[in-house]
């Protein structure tokens, strides 16, 4: 019976010694109640996990029960009010609560020793900052993802811009210490630049990067928005693809013993606009491709440019992994128009012109169709054969109004070539003509278009 007992003792001891360490525990915690001293050390017992945390947590409820009463006894305090609102922006990062509060403080502090629209500045990014990631929107955002722009625009750009503007609003005011820190320059870079303003979002990243030059967020925003704005200076495009590319290699220099995720997809972003720096990157594209998409499994871009990569450099051997890139880039971003039509068009041209033609109609009906689907819904119908079809969705690109602001020469010319060969092939010579020789245009268009109008005029 003793042998027992003593086994049963020895197997209970560590419960024994639990309870003691918590009772002694609390009665730490006890003689900090009511105050907020997150960072008192109760010795021995900061190892003790679970009672440091329950500590603390009662610790906490009693300070913040202690304010309240005191404030709903006399909502005129100006010192508590400021207590409670510090209290739930940089302990419970609550910043909507904190808003309140310091608001309270403010109207009541006649004396100005307490810096209150700072901390209601602060709190309000903070609260857009929390809507606004960097993250959602950097990874799954490039310049032609019409639909998933316009759906990231409405959930999240709006609510974040309105508390973004209450604060800017109060800018004017004179404050103690400016509350506006490289992050805050990050997160206005972001909001700049998802709204096209490039202008200004250059100028807030080069503040972000004046005030923390390591911070990797405002090197690949930068960097974006040359990327982005460039195609507007076609006169400067080279030299602002150029200066992208050199902030991202500062980034990838600034973060060597990191990840840097968003340094590797800046690379990415910039091998989509600047096709002509792609073209010998394959390996490398491979590479960084296959680790990224590890890391994010729902990210199309890597995949996409993998496969532009493979077309780039194209053999008959590629055929097969450039149309599966493109596949699994349509997989997995299903919101993203360009990569359905690619994978489309790569499918009608390269494998099966009747297959890729019903990969790209389900593009039309899932999506609002736009110049570049109809022009490539053209070209496919064109290779299949039928050119009734195909002179139809080209002559819709060409013609309707709903897509004068998309049209682009270069596929212009392209467009009436198709067009031209296929009123040839249905009969119609004059029109097929007549397309010819606006696809030539004067000898400045399409050379085999202008070969061909010579030859139907011989």
């Amino acid at each position: 019976m003793i042998i027992q007992l003593k086994l049963i003792s020895k197997e209970y001891k560590h419960i024994r010694i639990l309870t003691i360490e918590g009772i002694l525990a609390f009665y730490l915690v006890f003689f900090n109640l009511g105050k907020l001293d997150l960072d008192h050390s109760f010795g021995v017992f900061d190892k003790i996990g679970w009672a440091k945390d329950l500590g603390y947590y009662l610790q906490k409820k009693s300070y913040e029960s202690k304010l309240i009463k005191q404030i709903e006894a006399t909502p005129s305090l100006v010192r508590e009010n400021w207590e409670l609102g510090l209290f739930y922006l940089d302990t419970e990062n609550n910043p909507e609560l904190a808003i309140q509060y310091f608001t309270k403080g403010f109207e009541n502090d006649v004396t100005g020793n307490f810096p209150f629209q700072n901390k209601i500045f602060e709190s309000h990014i903070r609260l857009g900052h929390e809507l606004f990631k960097l993250d959602e929107m950097l990874f799954k955002f490039w310049e032609y993802d019409y639909t998933l722009y316009s759906k990231i625009w409405q959930e999240k750009y709006e609510k974040a811009l309105s508390y973004y503007n209450i604060a800017i609003g109060m800018e004017s005011s004179s404050f103690y210490n400016d509350p506006r820190t490289a992050e805050f320059f990050n997160l206005e870079g972001n909001l700049r630049l998802y709204g096209n303003d490039f202008v200004n979002a250059e100028e807030s990243y080069k503040i972000c990067i004046s005030l923390q030059n390591d911070r990797e967020e405002c090197f690949i925003g930068l960097a974006l928005v040359k990327l982005r704005n460039s195609a507007n200076f076609p006169e400067s495009k080279y030299a602002m693809d150029s200066e992208a590319y050199s902030l991202i290699q500062r980034s990838f220099e600034a973060h060597e013993k990191e990840e840097k995720l968003l340094s590797k997809h800046g690379l990415f972003e910039y091998w989509v606009q600047s096709p002509a720096y792609r073209k010998d990157q394959m390996p490398r594209i491979e590479l960084l491709a296959s680790e990224l998409t590890q890391k994010k499994t729902d990210i199309g871009l890597y995949q996409y440019v993998l496969g532009l990569s493979y077309y780039d450099n194209w053999k008959e051997k590629l055929t097969p992994k450039m149309l599966k890139s493109f596949e699994l880039a349509a997989e997995k971003e299903p919101d993203s128009l360009d990569y359905c039509i690619e994978y489309g068009y790569s499918y009608a041209y390269y494998e099966d012109s009747i297959k890729g033609i019903q990969l790209l109609e389900n593009c039309k009906q899932k999506f609002t169709p736009t110049y570049r689907l109809l022009s490539y819904l053209g070209d496919s119908y064109l290779l299949a054969g039928n050119y009734e079809k195909a002179r139809e969705n080209h002559l819709e690109a060409e013609n309707s109004e709903t897509f004068s602001g998309q049209r682009v020469q270069a596929v212009s010319n392209q467009n009436a070539y198709s067009i031209g060969r296929a009123n040839l092939l249905l009969g119609n010579r004059n029109e097929g003509i007549k397309y010819l020789d606006l696809a030539c245009n004067g000898g400045q268009g399409l050379k085999q278009a202008c070969s061909r109008l010579a030859k139907e005029k011989e």
